[in-house]
Formats: structure tokens, C-alpha cells, sequence
């Protein structure tokens, strides 16, 4: 295979009419262009160049290559541009994932910012549990993820990881928000009765040994409600599986059920619907997950998202 660097060296002799003119051009010696033309003759076992005392012409041989040396230089300039493109944001693309309540009202106006400011990058957004993207993540098929764990504690910041945690090795992690999770009851629900009025009141966990539960459908979700159930000594009563949460509410303001609802999903709940804090506090703590080293689409759309978190 032709060395691409020596058939430029040879074009840019060509072009410039003697060794030493290229030389200046390229900013090698006349010697080391010499060398290059030299070897390159040896490659193809003809010559390339008629040498004569103003300097130098291409034989037959010579002036086919540098047709294709044309086109070599042309690619290798468009790729320049091309990356060039890419880094300055003004090309490329950007996949990403989050789960449903996430893309709903986080993603929507982190989006909006980064295409006003990079209307040349291609966008793609996909739903997804938290547990099927940090492979996606590491295999390259996605480009930032949004993802959560679980935090249960007092409220004081002692929180520690509660339910099943996210595997993140060799992914870099960016905390965005600790979305607070609400237990969500029908009008008088027996548990009630246990809390005050206020909806910052609180309802302990083991007042709902006997509710049925709503359950949302995700395996991160459906193991953590079984691990807060079980550390306030019962196991859950499951009545219904669903993660499209109108249909949650629905079913709650039928009296059929209470269910976990975080914050980010309590614009979805009917005005029936009642909403407390559980004691110990349950948050989702969302994260974004990109590659060690982030594209620089996916670099500015993290410096999006952490620009818009809460304080």
C-alpha cells in the first residue's frame, strides 16, 4: 500500500515546481523531500519526476499519482473540517436516554437550550429503566443516560442506598437532583388517620402494612418497594403494576390502591389524589452517565443539565 504522506510530499513537489520550493512549503529540508520522492519511486519501480536545471516535471507515472493525491488531500482536508465541525458543535449527534418522568420535565427544556445553542447537532431521545443503560452507555449505542438510585434516611443528610443500585463502573457519574418520593393515597385511606393535615405531613411506612400497592413496573422500582417494606417489617400486598402514572392516579382516586409518586411526577396526580412524605424519607437520587471521555455534544449537554439543577 502507498504511504498517503509521500504522495502528498510528491504532489506538493509537482505543484511547486522543484524540491526545494516544496521543501519551504511543507517545512522540510530539501533533503528529507528527496528522500521521500526517492523512496516512493522505489515503492512503484518507476520514476516519478524529470529532473532538469529550473527544476522538476512529472512523467506520466508521477502525474497519475498526483491525481490521486488530489483526492487523497481533498479527504483528508474535508475530515479536518468534518472534526472540526464536530468540536466546535457545529455537526454531530447526541443519543439519549432517561426514564419516563425524567424525560418528561427534565430533559424537555435542557433540549430546547442545547439545540438553540447547537442547531447543527443531530438530537435523539428514548425512554429507558434506569437498569438497561449503563451497558447501553459503555457499548457506545447511547451517548447520556439519566438514571437513579434510591436514598432512604431521616431527612438530615445521612441518607444511605436503599434497593437495587445501578451498576456505573467505568462510566462517569454527574449528580443532577434528589427527587423526593411521595406516598400517594386515596381520600380517606385509613393511613390517614395516623398523619396530620398539612401535605408536608409525614406517614411512617409501617401504617401501610395493609394497603395495596401500585406498583411501578421498572426492576429498580418494584425491588426498592419490597426492601422499605420489608425493613418496616411486612411484605407488600401488590395489586396493580403500571408506570404511565394518569393511570396510577386513576386507579388511586378509585380507591383501589396507594403508590410511590416522586415529585417529578406529581403534576400527573388528580386533584382527588393525596399526598404525603414518607418517614424515613425516600428520594430518587438521579444521575447522568456518559463515557469517560464524553463527546463534546455530550460534554455540553451536561454543562446544560448541572447548569439547571436545583441549589
Amino acid at each position: 500500500m502507498l504511504d498517503p504522506r509521500r504522495l502528498l510530499v510528491l504532489r506538493a513537489v509537482i505543484r511547486a515546481g522543484s524540491m526545494s520550493a516544496a521543501a519551504t512549503e511543507l517545512g522540510y529540508t530539501p533533503s528529507a523531500v528527496s528522500q521521500q520522492v526517492a523512496t516512493l519511486e522505489r515503492e512503484v519501480r518507476t520514476p516519478l519526476l524529470v529532473r532538469h536545471s529550473r527544476g522538476v516535471v512529472p512523467t506520466e507515472a508521477g502525474s497519475l499519482l498526483v491525481e490521486h493525491a488530489d483526492v487523497v488531500a481533498g479527504r483528508l482536508t474535508r475530515a479536518a473540517d468534518e472534526v472540526a465541525d464536530l468540536t466546535a458543535l457545529r455537526a454531530g449527534r447526541l443519543r439519549l436516554a432517561a426514564f419516563a418522568s425524567a424525560g418528561a420535565r427534565l430533559l424537555p427544556g435542557a433540549i430546547g437550550v442545547f439545540r438553540r445553542r447547537h442547531p447543527g447537532v443531530r438530537l435523539s431521545l428514548e425512554l429507558r429503566e434506569p437498569e438497561d443503560v449503563p451497558d447501553l452507555v459503555r457499548e457506545g449505542e447511547l451517548d447520556l443516560a439519566i438514571t437513579f438510585d434510591y436514598l432512604t434516611g431521616p431527612g438530615d443528610g445521612s441518607a444511605v442506598a436503599s434497593g437495587p443500585s445501578v451498576d456505573t463502573e467505568g462510566l462517569t457519574t454527574t449528580w443532577l437532583l434528589d427527587d423526593v418520593v411521595n406516598v400517594a393515597l386515596p381520600p380517606h385511606h385509613p393511613a390517614l388517620e395516623d398523619a396530620g393535615v398539612s401535605p408536608t405531613d409525614e406517614i411512617d411506612v409501617s401504617t401501610l402494612r395493609d394497603a395495596a400497592w401500585i406498583r411501578d413496573s421498572g426492576q429498580v422500582c418494584r425491588e426498592q418497594l419490597v426492601e422499605m417494606c420489608a425493613a418496616a417489617g411486612f411484605t407488600p400486598h401488590v395489586a396493580f403494576d403500571s408506570d404511565d402514572f394518569p393511570m396510577v392516579s386513576g386507579l388511586i382516586e378509585s380507591g383501589v390502591g396507594v403508590a410511590l409518586v416522586p415529585d417529578l411526577a406529581v403534576h400527573q396526580m388528580g386533584r382527588r389524589v393525596v399526598l404525603r412524605r414518607l418517614r424515613p424519607r425516600l428520594v430518587r437520587r438521579i444521575r447522568a452517565l456518559s463515557p469517560p471521555q464524553p463527546s463534546p455534544a455530550t460534554a455540553a449537554m451536561l454543562e446544560v443539565l448541572t447548569s439547571r439543577r436545583p441549589a
